[in-house]
């Protein structure tokens, strides 16, 4: 189930809806239909130094990034 963001033509709320199957999304705001799809932004994990977390290759211990699963580094 695809996650969508929108724009209402009437009231202009940017939201975020789950669209399931054959659904007419609608504005949670002013429940209108007249709605543009945005462009979205894909996520990323971000650090406080602006760099891309990025695992140590063949780290004995793992690096402990979500990304390399359950604590074991997926460059081993």
């Amino acid at each position: 189930m695809p996650l969508y963001e929108y724009e209402c033509g009437n009231c202009r709320l940017d939201f975020e809806l789950l669209i399931r199957g054959g659904d007419q999304p609608k504005c949670p705001s002013c429940g209108g239909t007249r709605l543009s799809k945005l462009m979205s932004v894909p996520a990323a994990h971000s650090t406080t130094d602006g760099t891309l977390p990025m695992c140590e290759p063949r780290a004995p211990e793992g690096c402990g990034l979500p990304q390399c699963g359950g604590g074991q580094c997926a460059m081993e």
